[in-house]
């Protein structure tokens, strides 16, 4: 009798060990679960705030987009004209680009930056639009129509290797700003990491050819063309927002592309806030997926176990 009682004893004990081992394989996904759900939310905040572009290279030759334009895991380029830098007497210094890019308009290059065009956009190089730090700089605030005198430079390597720079006095009528599109949307448990604030300005900028073969604006460059280079945004094809292996190696991509495009470190601007929200995403998800592995293998262990010491005691009894 005692005997019998050890038995079911034992028996119950080891199914109260599986129930509790359930419970807490239950309660430690749902805890990581929750915790990736809840960084997923923080990404899309993220992106609203920076943008969902990886990464941008700056200030990039004929040669380097062009070997850009041949990868295939990129999802979406969008580029601009660089155009060097303008400043007024008091030395600070404003990115000037174009609104066009090469072979075609660049449409979503504000939207991918999570911007938007306040005013409209330069018709000509006697036209500026300014980004919020870009108007502080130049003391323009929120004044459209207002005329600014600049110095206008930019450092170039002519045809021949020779180190050059192109320099002259200008002036521009401020006809847009481009101002963050996220605005006072922001959730506040958000932590939101600022980035460089680079203070950019956009003009007509120099001809080029369209997707038509035609060229756009010949005849007013702003700069030599030899002078002009290219400011590139893109995205990479990740499939699912958040697939584990594509999202954590992204950083490395970004590298990666920009080695085999012979495009400088100095040239990478990655959206590093948005890349690293994705990164830990994915690193997180793998280690659920991990963790989930383990524990199901211990859950069958222990399933197995209790199966054999049930058929051992039927046969003993």
């Amino acid at each position: 009798m005692k005997n019998t009682n050890f038995k079911k004893l034992t028996k119950n004990k080891m199914f109260i060990v599986f129930l509790f081992a359930l419970l807490a394989v239950a309660l430690i996904l749902e805890v990581d679960a929750v915790k990736i759900s809840k960084s997923k939310d923080e990404a899309e905040e993220i992106k609203k705030v920076y943008g969902s572009y990886h990464t941008e290279y700056v200030g990039i030759t004929e040669e380097e987009i062009e070997n850009l334009f041949k990868e295939k895991d990129i999802e979406r380029i969008d580029n601009v004209q660089n155009l060097g830098e303008i400043s007024i007497d008091r030395g600070s210094k404003v990115e000037l680009k174009s609104f066009e890019g090469r072979y075609y308009a660049t449409t979503q290059y504000f939207a991918m930056k999570s911007q938007k065009l306040v005013g409209k956009q330069a018709r000509n190089n006697n036209e500026i639009v300014l980004d919020e730090e870009a108007a502080k700089i130049l003391g323009v605030g929120d004044e459209l129509g207002k005329k600014i005198n600049v110095t206008l430079e930019k450092e170039y390597t002519d045809k021949n290797g020779e180190k050059k720079t192109f320099k002259k006095n200008k002036k521009f009528k401020v006809v847009g700003f481009v101002k963050k599109r996220y605005e006072d949307n922001i959730k506040d448990d958000v932590k939101i990491e600022s980035n460089i604030n680079r203070r950019i300005a956009y003009t007509y900028g120099n001809g080029n050819e369209n997707v038509q073969g035609l060229i756009w604006n010949k005849g007013q460059e702003i700069i030599p063309n030899e002078a002009v280079t290219y400011d590139v945004i893109l995205r990479f094809k990740t499939g699912k927002e958040n697939s584990v292996e594509l999202n954590k190696n992204i950083e490395k991509k970004v590298e990666q592309l920009a080695a085999r495009s012979k495009i400088g470190k100095d040239k990478i601007y990655a959206n590093s806030n948005y890349i690293n929200k994705l990164s830990k995403i994915s690193i997180d998800s793998e280690k659920l997926c991990n963790k989930s592995k383990i524990i199901i293998v211990i859950l069958a262990i222990l399933a197995v176990f209790e199966i054999i010491y049930a058929i051992y005691t039927r046969k003993k009894r």
